[in-house]
This record gives C-alpha cells, sequence and structure tokens, in this order.
C-alpha cells in the first residue's frame, strides 16, 4: 500500500504534457534554506527542472521556454496567488525523440507560519505571514505560437486565466 502511494505523490509532484511534436515533463525540486532552526520564518527554495521533448522530425530551434513559479500571499483576509518569480530562456532541441534538459534558477520563498510566541505568563498568536510555494506554468513558444505548455494543477490555470 505504501509503494501505491508513493508512486501517485510522485506522479503528483510530476507534471507531463504533450502538445502536438514537444512533450514537457516538469519536475519542482525544493530545498530548505533556514539557518537558524529556532526561528519561525521559513525559507524554502524552489526551483523547475525541465525536460523538453521534440517528437517530430524537424529540429526544434530558436524556441523560447517561459517558466513562472506562484506564490500564496499569506497576508490575513487576502486569498490571492502572486507571480514570486519568471523567466525565459532560448532553446534548441534536436529531431525524433531528442530532449533539452534546462534547470530554472532557485527562488527563495519566505514566510512564518502561524504561531504562537510567550509573552511574559500569556501567549500570543502570530498570524503567518509571506509567500509560500504554489505552483508553476511553463510554456514552449515557437514564435507566438505556444507548442507546449504545462501547469502545475488545474485550479491555478483556471484562476490565472479568469
Amino acid at each position: 500500500m505504501n509503494t501505491i502511494l508513493s508512486i501517485l505523490f510522485s506522479l503528483l509532484l510530476t507534471g507531463v504534457a504533450s502538445a502536438g511534436s514537444v512533450m514537457l515533463n516538469v519536475k519542482p525540486s525544493s530545498e530548505n534554506k533556514t539557518v537558524d532552526k529556532k526561528q519561525a520564518e521559513v525559507t524554502r527554495a524552489y526551483w523547475l527542472n525541465v525536460r523538453v521533448t521534440n517528437q517530430s522530425g524537424v529540429k526544434l530551434e530558436g524556441a523560447t521556454l517561459k517558466w513562472t513559479l506562484f506564490a500564496a500571499n499569506l497576508r490575513r483576509g487576502t486569498d490571492s496567488i502572486v507571480v514570486e518569480k519568471s523567466g525565459d530562456v532560448k532553446i534548441s532541441v534536436d529531431a525524433n525523440g531528442r530532449y533539452a534538459d534546462l534547470t530554472t534558477p532557485k527562488v527563495a520563498f519566505v514566510f512564518t507560519p502561524m504561531h504562537s510566541e510567550r509573552k511574559g505568563r500569556s501567549s500570543v498568536t502570530v498570524e503567518e505571514a509571506g509567500h509560500r510555494y504554489h505552483g508553476f506554468h511553463v510554456q514552449v513558444l515557437n514564435g507566438d505560437a505556444v507548442i507546449g505548455e504545462l501547469w502545475s494543477n488545474e485550479a491555478l490555470r483556471k484562476q490565472q486565466l479568469k
């Protein structure tokens, strides 16, 4: 049972999409960057490992890979999703199932989870704040045409297309 759950979990964390002759495989990765473990503030770096596979018989040259990392804004009273960082890179991929592997830069997400702090004999609740990782969006463009696209989840896609 644990094996089945771990396989399902890994499939949820890794995104795969195919649009025509280009297939995208995106795996988000992260690492803890918090220096002082006694501090309430958490810093986590996220980046994307992207594989672009060209399934056509023609070399893909001068295409652009655009990526965006989204964060949940944890300010009380807001339920907003914001762009934490985005970028693009020119790519070329040989034909017939060849692929290009790219890694985006590491982006730090800094947030403070809700917690209690002692103030003398009483404790005070500290509200959550900052930006916590929420998901990603990756596109491959050939000129103005989108030839590959992948969202980390459908709800994020729908929210961003509004």
